[in-house]
């Protein structure tokens, strides 16, 4: 049985960073490079993140469409929103509860529907990324947006899932932690002999590069 086709979607620093060094919500690219968003996620069927990346933005990116002025609308059609946690305590009060999106909740724990009502769906993790993904496609998802955090990226990585990388390249040196892969003490689990192909590449405002990579 096949898997959706994983893209991961990534604006990061020249040193790897997706956010700065205190933590929270940040975007680091340029209003080019969210049109750009808002193109790859228009072709998803679902997005998928982890709690550490909801709790710092207590919400998700909403795909905007923009006229010929240059003005920006929230689209009235929206991926469906994937939370990949374990985690059985969500703040209600966070604005990703009253967003106009579908939500979805995948658990490797027995979830109590009581206290998650806020999902429209909850799924099980089966062991492996893998297995999961092909619960997913059963449900309708042919195309995924993997949205962060570092840890949930890993994951899909040691898996050998990701099929696209669309990443815009911030021409800033930021430091800190918040790489959009987590440090490894070694470097057996990953295929090192796996290869990038360069579908496209632009040259967006404020010196930003954009490349979208495919899997060989």
């Amino acid at each position: 049985m096949s898997i959706p086709r994983i893209t991961i979607v990534v604006a990061s620093s020249l040193d790897g960073r997706i956010a700065f060094p205190e933590g929270g919500e940040s975007h680091l690219g340029s209003e080019e490079d969210r049109k750009i968003l808002d193109q790859n996620l228009s072709m998803v069927d679902a997005t998928i993140f982890g709690l550490g990346t909801l709790k710092a933005h207590e919400s998700t990116y909403l795909i905007k469409n923009h006229n010929r002025n240059n003005e920006a609308k929230i689209s009235k059609s929206q991926p469906i929103s994937i939370v990949a946690s374990n985690s059985k305590k969500f703040n209600s009060n966070w604005k990703y509860f009253r967003q106009p999106i579908r939500r979805w909740l995948i658990s490797s724990s027995k979830v109590d529907n009581s206290s998650n009502n806020d999902f429209e769906k909850q799924l099980f993790f089966e062991d492996s990324w893998k297995k999961t993904l092909i619960s997913l496609k059963k449900q309708g998802i042919n195309d995924l947006a993997l949205l962060g955090g570092a840890q949930l990226i890993n994951s899909f990585i040691k898996e050998d899932l990701i099929t696209d990388i669309k990443i815009t390249i911030i021409p800033r040196i930021i430091g800190g932690r918040y790489t959009w892969i987590p440090p490894e003490q070694t470097n057996a689990i990953f295929n090192l002999k796996r290869l990038w192909e360069i579908k496209s590449i632009k040259n967006l405002m404020n010196n930003e590069i954009y490349v979208h990579y495919k899997k060989i």
